[in-house]
């Protein structure tokens, strides 16, 4: 009977123990705000640039095209040596495939409804773009070479092209980007540098933070946290991890991210303790990276 009363006596001391706590954890509702965070991603953006847009490019220097049916022997020549041509002063390269990236036509060609303000040039200009802030990425564009030349260079081929590449209309009469084409035009160096500045980006993925809040109710952290992909390539396998005065907490499977997209997790109640006051969180990827400096972000308690 003494056996009995004395665990009876216990758990009740257990159970006024665990009461009092509770309560305490109860009354105990302080919240501690921490300063919110959201990435300036066109800070930087140049307004000098001989394209549509800032940084416009296709997701390698590696660019796949397709030549249309319609095209003649004469054609295929012109386009050949057009792509040679920028292969010869770029970076870039060029690889003819089915359904290429850069498809060629020799007959007139309208935008659709959805390419309105996309296909910019008339015979060429990219006609699928993902707006990435930082970057413009092209995924297709279309070149129509439908005049007949009289040049021994592929000068016509090669304007509808670097529209096709992104780049606009200059007013520089000896430019081969000038409006009206002749046989003595050249490529301005300005724009084979811009390209070669472009296309030197690695065509690999880039996570990056790009908002984040949170508070402390208590011991219970709350957060909500934007994780975009400004990248080239999608990011596998995604990883959050979060700590705490430095001590991993928890991490979340955020799956794959694919490049041009964000991917937005929301948090409450996750238990950090009463004392946190430096908080941390980190993505990445087990895949290359551009720049893994923006994967990291501190949060401070707000004054």
């Amino acid at each position: 009977m003494r056996l009995f009363e004395t665990v009876l006596l216990i758990i009740m001391i257990g159970a006024l123990l665990l009461g009092v706590y509770l309560l305490m954890d109860f009354w105990n509702k302080k919240t501690v705000d921490f300063q919110s965070f959201n990435a300036e991603l066109t800070a930087n953006l140049s307004d000098k640039t001989n394209q549509f847009y800032p940084n416009m490019r296709y997701p390698d220097k590696l660019i796949t095209y397709s030549i249309g049916g319609s095209c003649t022997d004469s054609n295929k020549i012109e386009i050949m040596s057009a792509l040679a041509t920028l292969s010869s002063k770029t970076v870039l390269r060029f690889s003819e495939k089915d359904n290429g990236e850069i498809k060629y036509f020799c007959s007139n060609i309208q935008p659709s409804a959805e390419e309105e303000g996309h296909f910019i040039a008339g015979e060429g200009g990219p006609s699928e773009i993902i707006n990435e802030s930082v970057y413009f990425v092209i995924l297709s564009g279309k070149v129509a070479l439908y005049k007949p030349t009289n040049c021994d260079k592929p000068n016509v081929a090669i304007h509808e092209t670097l529209h096709a590449l992104g780049f606009d209309h200059t007013n520089k009469s000896s430019s081969i980007m000038y409006p009206i084409t002749n046989c003595n035009q050249e490529i301005d160096q300005s724009i084979s540098d811009e390209i070669n500045r472009i296309y030197s980006i690695p065509s690999e993925a880039d996570l990056l933070i790009e908002s984040l809040d949170a508070n402390i109710v208590g011991r219970y952290l709350n957060f909500n946290i934007t994780v975009s992909n400004l990248g080239f390539k999608d990011a596998d396998n995604a990883i959050l991890k979060v700590y705490s005065e430095d001590k991993l907490v928890k991490d979340f499977s955020l799956n794959n991210i694919d490049f041009g997209t964000r991917k937005l997790l929301s948090v409450s109640d996750m238990l950090v303790g009463s004392n946190s006051r430096n908080l941390k969180f980190e993505v990445y990827t087990s895949d290359g990276e551009i720049s893994k400096t923006n994967n990291v972000k501190t949060l401070q308690i707000k004054a």
